[in-house]
């Protein structure tokens, strides 16, 4: 079987709060276009309704990070790693990456990466039945 050629076209997810952006993107794109395209969803009236989330007017904003694993066991904990705007997506990113947007405050300094991730056990567990088998009809 030969091996597969690299997509042309990337799928790139953006993660922040409880929102997640789909961005589709060339290989030869640049992380500039890449936020470029995640201003655009930040923007639209879909994600400006909800007031917990953080408005941004332009790029200068935001930054998209991605999770760096920390290989010492003593810190445990994920850190992000802010992308340099002039690299391109090829031999950066892999196909269906995910990233982050790390929101700048008032001062331009970088806030942490707010993320929730869906639980992956239902809140509430539902009782399962159990079979008491065969019952005799009750008197009367």
């Amino acid at each position: 079987m030969p091996p597969r050629a690299a997509p042309k076209v990337y799928q790139i997810l953006v993660k922040t709060h409880q929102v997640t952006v789909f961005l589709t993107v060339s290989q030869s794109a640049t992380i500039v276009l890449l936020k470029d395209e995640a201003l655009s969803a930040l923007t639209s009236r879909v994600a400006t309704e909800d007031e917990s989330f953080p408005h941004v007017y332009n790029t200068d904003d935001f930054e998209l990070a991605r999770s760096v694993k920390e290989k010492e066991k003593s810190r445990s904990g994920v850190t992000y790693e802010v992308l340099e705007a002039d690299k391109t997506i090829r031999g950066l990113l892999v196909n269906w990456e995910v990233l982050y947007f790390q929101f700048r405050d008032q001062d331009g300094n970088l806030m942490p990466v707010e993320v929730s991730q869906p639980s992956l056990v239902d809140d509430e567990e539902e009782e399962v039945p159990a079979s008491k088998g065969k019952r005799k009809a009750p008197s009367e």
